[in-house]
């Protein structure tokens, strides 16, 4: 296997590790904070647990199948087909799945973090 597989690989591990991370917190009513939390923030500073669970369980689980797609056509293609066009396909899904995620991300913290939480981001201007 070459460097394209194991780089195939490895985006099929994080893709199972993304959906099962989504199912996880759905299941359970946990947040899973390495995949759906900032480094500095913890489940506490969140106002609706659950209803941050909702809002990131879909979209975890989007882009994980998305990214599990990507990187099985990529496999496929590169030993078995060899198209140009497939490689831009896998890779066109795996950016979309990128894009899912860092939006949904982003836009849940806004939207679920608890307002004092919000205010006490260190000030960049310095």
């Amino acid at each position: 296997m070459g460097m394209s597989g194991t780089i195939d690989l490895l985006f099929l591990i994080s893709g199972c590790y993304l959906i099962g991370s989504a199912v996880m917190a759905k299941k359970q009513g946990s947040v899973v904070s390495n995949v759906m939390l900032g480094k500095n923030i913890s489940e506490n500073d969140l106002q609706d647990k659950l209803g941050f669970i909702e809002y990131m369980y879909k979209r975890l689980l989007l882009s994980g199948l998305l990214i599990v797609a990507a990187s099985v056509i990529h496999l496929i293609n590169d030993y078995y087909i060899m198209s140009q066009a497939l490689t831009w396909g896998g890779s066109v899904l795996i950016l979309a799945a990128l894009v899912i995620y860092v939006t949904s991300y982003k836009s849940s913290q806004k939207k679920y973090m608890a307002k004092d939480r919000m205010a006490l981001k260190p000030d960049k201007k310095k």
